[in-house]
């Protein structure tokens, strides 16, 4: 991909020769300048001009460059046109490039050979629809040239078959006087077939002949002959390029005019020449006045759009680069729509939605808006700006969000752009059969635009934007230019996308990685439980029952009874902790039931309410209303829940609050258990689920490991997040079927 420095000299060199050529009236004393200005961005040993001769079956090579030292083909002299490369550009009207002149298809190829010219590029030359040459580049290396080479060459094409043709008459024009008298007629008639506007002036700056075009340029009823030149070209002494053609008497002058028309900018180039009598002297210039206004608009839009292009680059994050996207759309930096719309395409859904919006839901909101956006002084300010502080909801992306249309519903605007692959402008949306009467009230449409996001010939998504609060007309202009925008657009959008799903995807493959492993390291920890609870669960109860059989015999001596009780207490805690190890090292494999999780929940915290008051804990439940049946393991389930409560209570020891929360989030059910205990330090937050990990001296490590291990059991997800001397917050998240995504979604 091309750098912006790169586009931007580009851009600068196809200025320059442009200005080259609109000073020159023979393209011979400027041919050398344009050669260099090509050489700044196309590597090549030889260029030429070659035109078609008066009979059509000669060519001649108009021009060469000064540094080729070869003798074949040379300047001036007439040659073959069958089999050449022109023959093939005229007859095609399309460029021609020639990887390698070795194969020898054209009869030039082994003249230039001859020279060690290995690749060649001929791009035409028309002047009115018609062929007349092709300028022509020329390498010692193979494949030289690229399809970038010929753009470059085909933008400045048509000014330089124009100069051609220009200088061709013009030299005409210089030979005599007098003929230029008897011909003037003749010339009139070709000069004002040109889209240039050409007049004579005499020393006292007096229009003395002049062409139709010069009085439609300046907006002149009537002839431009006898007027003055400030009047008409509204210059003054320092400045007028003719008064400079006459002091100087030698190059061109030239200024460039801004002029208004219908509020519309236009600019005017005035080139003057001075044009000597046979004497020498100065008698007459020559002033062209040249109509630059679609140059210098495409100089702009393609300016403005490597901006916008570059500014989506600031961030991946999908709902920012929604908000750059839009944002471009309304500031006034860029393309200045008051408002922006953005909706795309649900596949899944077969529906077009709603995603977001860009600008104010009302006049007051606007002018707010326009103050706020008028502190940036660059559109990079702005954007980074709009990065930072993220999307912002309005009630037009409300609204906006709101709206979704099944993409076979044609009669909709937006269905139509996105089926049809097209822009729509409309004009009257009251009155235009294209739109919906809901659609329009939805968003208060008027008059608006509608462009298609398409990558790779898809269309993915759609842009609306209008003009509600300032009330300017929406133009051809307006369209073609967020078209062009709404191509880097939709790559944007797309690539985020992508990036978006990219991240998911490795989340879940580090979710289920991390799965994987705990489930390994379980089993492996469940074997080896099992076997050593195995081996001392038979010393373990040889021991508890001697230890029994001495109490009962020493019940009349105090110290030996109480040495056996002890040893019978530790032997009970001992087989409490096996029981666990057990439990753990034999997981069942759940019984999955639809379940209604706020009942399973009511009846956990009924087994535990007496515990819990007991040691001053207050239980606060806000269990989401109308709550889906999941599917789970009853039994298992409600295990977990009491290592939860059970956890809590044990990280409370003065007495707190309980607080327990169920909700739909994110196509899942959500349960939290928030404690307002001791919290949770962060490196023992890192090891709470390890599996015999505990910090309490009576706990075996074993509740957590295993509640986890349930829950990753039915798909879902155990998370603790702690604050040390605040508290925690146990959290369960449960997927729900597919048809209950699909219920809560509609």
């Amino acid at each position: 991909m091309k750098t912006a420095e790169t586009y931007e000299l580009q851009r600068d060199v196809v200025d320059n020769i442009h200005r080259i050529i609109a000073t020159s009236l023979d393209i011979k004393d400027t041919y050398a300048n344009i050669a260099a200005e090509l050489r700044k961005v196309i590597d090549f040993d030889r260029v030429s001009i070659s035109l078609v001769g008066e009979k059509k079956d000669t060519a001649i090579t108009y021009v060469i460059s000064t540094t080729y030292n070869g003798q074949a083909l040379r300047e001036g002299e007439p040659y073959p046109l069958k089999k050449s490369i022109l023959e093939r550009t005229i007859a095609t009207g399309r460029p021609v490039i020639i990887e390698d002149t070795e194969n020898k298809e054209f009869s030039t190829d082994a003249v230039l050979l001859q020279e060690g010219i290995r690749s060649r590029l001929s791009v035409p030359l028309r002047v009115k629809g018609n062929v007349i040459g092709s300028i022509n580049l020329g390498s010692k290396r193979p494949n030289n040239f690229f399809a970038e080479h010929v753009h470059l060459l085909e933008q400045i094409s048509p000014q330089l078959a124009l100069a051609i043709e220009n200088t061709i008459l013009f030299r005409n024009i210089r030979k005599s006087e007098e003929r230029l008298r008897w011909e003037r007629d003749k010339l009139q008639y070709v000069v004002d077939a040109l889209d240039i506007g050409i007049c004579l002036m005499d020393r006292e700056l007096n229009i003395t002949w002049a062409n139709k075009k010069i009085s439609e340029i300046w907006n002149l009823h009537e002839s431009a002959v006898g007027m003055a030149c400030p009047v008409i070209f509204h210059c003054d002494d320092i400045i007028c390029p003719a008064r400079k053609a006459f002091e100087r008497g030698e190059g061109r002058f030239h200024d460039i005019k801004v002029l208004t028309k219908d509020g519309r900018r236009r600019y005017i180039e005035n080139v003057a020449i001075p044009i000597r009598d046979h004497d020498g002297d100065v008698k007459r210039v020559l002033l062209l006045s040249i109509d630059i206004t679609d140059r210098e608009k495409r100089i702009h839009q393609l300016s403005l759009l490597t901006q916008l292009g570059d500014a989506l680059q600031y961030t991946l994050q999908l709902d920012k680069v929604f908000q750059l996207v839009l944002t471009c759309v309304t500031a006034g930096h860029a393309l200045g729509f008051n408002r922006a719309l953005l909706f795309l395409v649900n596949k899944e859904q077969d529906a077009i939605c709603g995603k977001m919006a860009v600008g104010p839901s009302d006049p007051d909101e606007a002018r707010r808006a326009w103050q706020e956006v008028s502190k940036y002084q660059t559109l990079e300010g702005l954007l980074k700006h709009v990065v930072e502080i993220g999307p912002l909801d309005s009630r037009l992306d409300i609204k906006t969000k709101l709206i979704a249309f099944s993409t076979s519903d044609e009669k909709e605007t937006v269905v139509r752009c996105m089926r049809e692959k097209i822009p729509l402008t409309i004009k009257d949306a009251h009155n235009d059969p294209r739109v919906t009467a809901e659609f329009r009230n939805a968003l208060g449409l008027k008059e608006f635009v509608c462009v298609p996001l398409m990558v790779k010939s898809e269309v993915t998504g759609v842009i609306v934007a209008d003009n509600l609060y300032t009330g300017e007309p929406i133009t051809e202009e307006h369209a073609h230019i967020l078209s062009m925008f709404a191509k880097s657009a939709a790559l944007a959008i797309d690539n985020a996308e992508t990036y978006k799903e990219l991240e998911d995807k490795i989340r879940q493959l580090t979710e289920t990685r991390e799965k994987l492993l705990r489930s390994e390291r379980l089993a492996a920890i469940g074997e080896m439980a099992a076997y050593v609870a195995h081996e001392i669960r038979n010393p373990l109860t040889t021991i508890g029952g001697f230890a029994r059989s001495i109490e009962r015999l020493g019940a009349n001596n105090e110290k030996i009874s109480t040495s056996s009780k002890i040893i019978v207490q530790e032997v009970q805690r001992l087989e409490k902790i096996l029981n666990s190890i057990r439990d753990f090292s034999k997981p069942e494999e759940p019984q999955k039931t639809k379940t209604q999780i706020n009942k399973l929940m009511e009846d956990t915290l009924e087994l535990t309410a007496g515990y819990l008051k007991e040691i001053g804990i207050t239980v606060y439940k806000e269990l989401g209303y109308d709550l889906p049946e999941v599917l789970v393991d009853p039994g298992q389930m409600k295990q977990v829940f009491l290592n939860l409560v059970k956890n809590a209570a044990e990280s409370m020891p003065k007495g707190g609050t309980l607080n327990v929360r169920t909700c739909v989030e994110n196509g899942s059910i959500k349960i939290d258990f928030a404690d307002t205990g001791e919290g949770i330090p962060t490196e023992v937050t890192e090891k709470i689920f390890m599996p015999f990990f505990t910090t309490k001296s009576y706990g075996t490590g074993v509740g957590l490991a295993l509640s986890q291990k349930i829950v990753d059991d039915h798909e879902g997800k155990l998370s603790v997040f702690s604050e040390t001397g605040r508290g925690s917050i146990f959290s369960i998240r449960l997927p729900l079927g597919n048809d209950e995504r699909g219920r809560k979604r509609g």
